[in-house]
This record gives structure tokens, C-alpha cells and sequence, in this order.
């Protein structure tokens, strides 16, 4: 997995040692040169200085090959540039960003985009927001019999057809973004690495559902 952080503060290092220790490429991305000091002597991936919205640093990052952005600049403002710009104009398919100002919020849900609150952000969070998409219920039905939640497509679904999810009384896929664009699947439509599916579920069969995106498929 390819990732790319922008902002080399102390969340983005240390996410960014942690990824790199894994075994991952990472380029992190800071417009202070001083920012490079955060990262330790071992650290392999790369850092690159310079603006984190500007095409060319981020052509030199390695967004074009990156299975994952993550913006944990100072900046909310900015990181919701930099989490719509990778989303949407370089289809990058996994994007996380960070939030300090609640007021941003109502912004960044109109907008799709995920993001964390600094209050709960944590190095932690974000490495399983890359790595195991929690099924945190989106939207409660009745008395929460049924609950909307979203996922990404496993790399091991590509090409499986949505509907094969599916099973009565249980699991529905109702709604899947691509590259930033919806669409209400068909019996026909196949999985794409990068779906964002959205399932309505029985509460009795989340963890049905997780293992089906564990790579379970029973």
C-alpha cells in the first residue's frame, strides 16, 4: 500500500513511522523543511516539502499510485481541499482527513468526506480507518433492527457483483460511490478496489457482513 500524509506533525509522523515499519510506502508531505526532523533516522519512505494542494509536490509524492491519502495539516480548511482534490481528481481510493473545528463538520458530511475530530483522532484511529473500515452505523432504522452501513470494496471482491452481498431478510447493497460519483447498483454491477458500498443491514448480521469484507465469504 502506497499512502500519502500530508502534514509531518506529531500524528503525521508517527502514523507515517508506523506505516512505514509495516512494510508500506509512505511520502509525507510538509510545507515546513524543519518538518522532516519528526521522522526518525530508520524511516524509509520519503518526505517531500512543499504544498500539500499543489499538483506537482503531489505528482512527487506519489498520488497517482496511492491507495491511500491522509490530511492531518493545522488547516481544516485545507484538509478538506486536500481530502476532496485526492478523492475526487486523483480517485485515490481510500481518504481520511482530519477535523480540529466542529463548525467544519456539516461541510465535510455534505461533501462525503471522512473525517476524524481531533478530540478522538488518535494514530491509532486513522491506521484502522486504512486498514479495517469499522462498521459504525451510519443511520438507525425503527428501533435499530436495521442500520445503514458504509465500506469499502476488499481487494479480494473486485470484479464480484454487488449483489452477490445480498442476502434476503439480512443484507442489501443500496448504494455504491466511485470516484466520487453515485450510483444505485443493478443485479449486473460489478465491484471496483476504491467502492464505497453502502449496506442496509439487520443488526443480527453485522458481523455476517464483516466477515463477508474479511475475506469470509460464506
Amino acid at each position: 500500500m502506497h499512502v500519502v500524509i500530508v502534514g509531518a506533525g506529531r500524528a503525521g509522523a508517527a502514523l507515517a513511522v508506523q506505516l512505514d515499519a509495516e512494510g508500506d510506502s509512505v511520502s509525507v508531505v510538509d510545507l515546513e523543511e524543519r518538518a522532516r526532523e519528526h521522522l526518525p533516522d530508520g524511516f524509509t519512505g520519503r518526505f517531500v516539502h512543499g504544498n500539500g494542494i499543489n499538483r506537482l509536490v503531489l505528482d512527487d509524492a506519489g498520488i497517482t499510485s496511492a491507495d491511500a491519502l491522509v490530511a492531518l495539516t493545522s488547516s481544516d480548511s485545507l484538509n478538506i481541499v486536500l481530502t476532496r482534490l485526492a478523492r475526487d481528481t486523483f480517485h485515490v481510493p481510500r481518504v481520511v482527513g482530519r477535523l480540529n473545528d466542529v463548525d467544519y463538520s456539516l461541510l465535510a458530511n455534505d461533501l462525503h468526506l471522512e473525517m476524524v475530530a481531533s478530540v478522538r483522532m488518535t494514530v491509532d484511529r486513522v491506521h484502522r480507518l486504512l486498514r479495517h473500515r469499522p462498521l459504525d452505523p451510519d443511520y438507525t432504522f425503527g428501533n435499530g433492527e436495521s442500520v445503514l452501513v458504509r465500506a469499502s470494496t476488499p481487494d479480494y471482491l473486485e470484479g464480484r457483483r454487488a449483489s452477490e452481498f445480498d442476502v434476503e431478510g439480512e443484507i442489501r447493497v443500496v448504494e455504491i460511490t466511485r470516484a466520487g460519483h453515485s450510483l444505485i447498483p443493478g443485479s449486473a454491477t460489478t465491484l471496483q478496489v476504491g467502492d464505497r458500498l453502502s449496506f442496509v443491514v439487520a443488526s443480527t448480521s453485522l458481523e455476517r457482513l464483516r466477515s463477508f469484507l474479511g475475506g469470509r465469504w460464506d
